[in-house]
């Protein structure tokens, strides 16, 4: 299982968000309507970022959401928002354009995932294509490296 996981349907571009807690309830929507998880899981991805930080932005312009797999998880999945104003993380301006949403059911079937993602958004090149696509098909061909 790789990036093709990441389908329009689970695309979304806005403008901008009020804060990062949005930021990540609006980017799992796609997965939590076609029932990859329970609302609990979304809770539990903002709780991870109250209790630990901003952990989850992983470069510059780049977080990815995730909690810890349990109950509330149904499938893997894996959900985008891009903003084109970046919301802030921290204090400390740990700031992010492109927000995904991974779901895991357990701990290791989602890391082949996480390898392609980390593979494709470590060129910076793609990554700033990415920044200034405006649709959910942009993006996705931008992935599919069309």
């Amino acid at each position: 299982m790789t990036l093709e996981i990441l389908s329009t349907d689970k695309v979304q571009v806005l403008d901008k968000v009020e804060n990062w807690r949005e930021a990540i309830r609006v980017a799992a929507r796609p997965l939590q309507e076609q029932d990859y998880f329970k609302q609990d899981y979304i809770d539990e991805m903002v709780h991870s970022v109250e209790k630990l930080g901003p952990y989850i932005v992983i470069a510059p312009e780049i977080a990815i959401a995730h909690a810890r797999p349990n109950d509330n998880v149904k499938k893997i999945g894996l959900s985008l928002l891009k903003l084109n104003q970046h919301i802030n993380f921290s204090e400390e301006g740990h700031y992010a354009s492109l927000i995904f949403v991974l779901s895991a059911v357990d701990n290791e079937g989602h890391l082949e995932i996480l390898r392609h993602l980390a593979t494709t958004l470590g060129d910076q090149e793609t990554v700033s294509v990415l920044l200034k696509a405006q649709t959910p098909v942009e993006i996705i061909n931008i992935f599919k490296g069309e």
